[in-house]
């Protein structure tokens, strides 16, 4: 009979502790996954696989660009947000000019010229896939500096081993550092 006893209040035990559980991860989602807009504070949105993802400009953690020899690294984030973004441009020669427009995967023919690729640790993969990269599409940039990041994105990725199976990524960034 005691042991009986024992075995219910622990069964009950590991319940109570597993619903806790989800019910805290389901809030963690949540607060990332309700559609950001710009307007709302958020200095980066990002949509992959149907979800919205946002980054607040005041929870910034980077607070540079990278610049070095013909390369500049942007890599934006906020503490306990699933999703990182790291953009990188092998060419600084847009510092000159400010703005342009890249055709992926045409723009990296050749030399690779822009990476744009993500981490969402909230992905449903395993760890090597929760790297997704922007395969095809378009990055439009309409300003860019040291300080200062504005550009769009619309196109496909993918886990950076699901090479065949695309889906849909858009977003935009309008950052200052």
């Amino acid at each position: 009979m005691k042991n009986q006893c024992i075995t219910s209040l622990l069964s009950c035990f590991v319940l109570l502790l597993c619903f806790n559980c989800k019910d805290a991860n389901t809030k963690l989602t949540a607060n990332h996954n309700t559609s950001p807009k710009l307007d709302d504070g958020y200095a980066v949105t990002v949509t992959i696989q149907g979800k919205a993802f946002g980054i607040h400009q005041k929870n910034l953690e980077s607070q540079k660009a990278t610049i070095s020899n013909d390369s500049i690294l942007f890599e934006l984030w906020e503490d306990g947000n699933p999703l990182k973004l790291n953009f990188n441009l092998f060419n600084t020669d847009i510092l000159s000019k400010g703005e342009a427009t890249y055709k992926i995967p045409d723009a990296n023919s050749g030399q690779v010229k822009v990476d744009l690729n993500f981490f969402n640790g909230d992905r449903d993969t395993k760890r090597m896939n929760k790297r997704i990269l922007f395969r095809k599409g378009t990055i439009s940039i309409s300003k860019i500096s040291e300080n200062e990041l504005k550009m769009t994105f619309d196109g496909e990725g993918s886990g950076i081993m699901e090479d065949g199976k695309t889906f849909p990524i858009s977003g935009k960034v309008d950052v200052n550092f």
